[in-house]
């Protein structure tokens, strides 16, 4: 039986603060593997073409080809969209009968999380770990005292994918937010 990490996002694009988190959680004894898995579209947000689903898939693979126990996957390219955490976890636990999943998610996410779809199934799926964000809002009781749900000692980033996409409609330097793949990339297209 494995522990697999499942670090679920849109990764538009990826960036540095993306990578040290899979490497941490990489990193973590409990966890066997860490799977980074692409969302081709989030319930949470606007359809987003500034890089296509396709194209977000090959360079999370070009940027994680080399490191160990993190792998990528398309599961949820195969799947209705939006595309659900529920789901997602369903089809997973389909797929790895005998293993148990792990959850990684961010603190912000904590905040509304008892108004994700079947929340609470997620939660008898899978454990959660989860990784420190900067938020004002407060985490509701019933989440946090849940015994399921594990706050990591993880790097806290500052970095996010908006952030990057506005950088870059200002003309500003992003070489030091997202990996050398994703600057590669950006300038193909332009």
């Amino acid at each position: 039986m494995s522990n697999i990490g499942l670090y679920l996002g849109t990764f538009n694009p990826i960036h540095n603060g993306h990578v040290t988190l899979a490497k941490y959680f990489s990193n973590l004894p409990e966890l066997d593997e860490v799977l980074v898995v692409i969302s081709p579209q989030s319930p949470f947000k606007l359809e987003d073409t500034f890089i296509n689903d396709i194209e977000r898939l090959n360079l999370a693979i070009k940027v994680f080809k080399n490191f160990e126990n993190v792998r990528v996957s398309d599961i949820e390219f195969k799947m209705s969209r939006p595309n659900f955490t529920i789901d997602t976890l369903k089809e997973f636990k389909k797929r790895h009968k005998n293993n148990n999943l792990i959850l990684l998610i961010g603190e912000d996410n904590l905040i509304g999380f008892n108004k994700w779809k079947n929340y609470k199934e997620i939660i008898e799926i899978a454990d959660i770990y989860v990784y420190p964000r900067d938020t004002d809002h407060r985490i509701p009781d019933e989440i946090l005292k849940n015994t399921k749900i594990k706050f990591v000692d993880a790097p806290k980033i500052k970095i996010s994918g908006s952030l990057i996409r506005n950088y870059l409609k200002e003309k500003k330097q992003i070489n030091h937010l997202v990996p050398s793949e994703v600057i590669d990339f950006i300038k193909s297209k332009t």
